[in-house]
């Protein structure tokens, strides 16, 4: 199945590669936030619970990620949707591993795993180009 206007120069999977990094900065960001207060919690109470620092290293995977995704959108081969791919599957792997404890780190891997499935796509689309 050729799509022409997806392939076209590639505008559009530019732009959907800059979107869809701008929402996993935005998503980290209030991981990161969220997390931080957790972990500050978690130290201030010694509660024991270290599901602000897992939430800080699942934040700052989906932030690396993103970056790559804004600042690499241009590459003419793959290498930016394989890095991101592998950081988002750590994050998701990461998150579902903890979820079970922290049920609320089930929507964070939901995310993470959407995002890397983004990422396959991308693969996809650009091999799909190429042949």
């Amino acid at each position: 199945m050729y799509l022409p206007y997806m392939c076209e120069g590639g505008r559009i999977m530019k732009s959907i590669k800059l979107w869809a990094g701008i929402i996993g900065v935005v998503i980290a960001s209030y991981i990161l936030v969220t997390s931080g207060f957790e972990a500050a919690w978690n130290m201030l109470t010694t509660s024991g619970h270290f599901n602000g620092i897992v939430g800080i290293i699942i934040a700052a995977l989906i932030l690396a990620g993103s970056i790559i995704r804004i600042a690499m959108r241009n590459a003419e081969d793959d290498s930016e949707s394989i890095i991101s791919l592998v950081l988002f599957a750590v994050a998701a792997a990461l998150a579902f591993f903890i979820s079970p404890i922290y049920h609320y780190m089930g929507g964070w891997a939901i995310l993470c795993l959407v995002m890397a499935i983004l990422s396959v796509i991308m693969i996809m689309f650009r091999n799909r180009r190429q042949s």
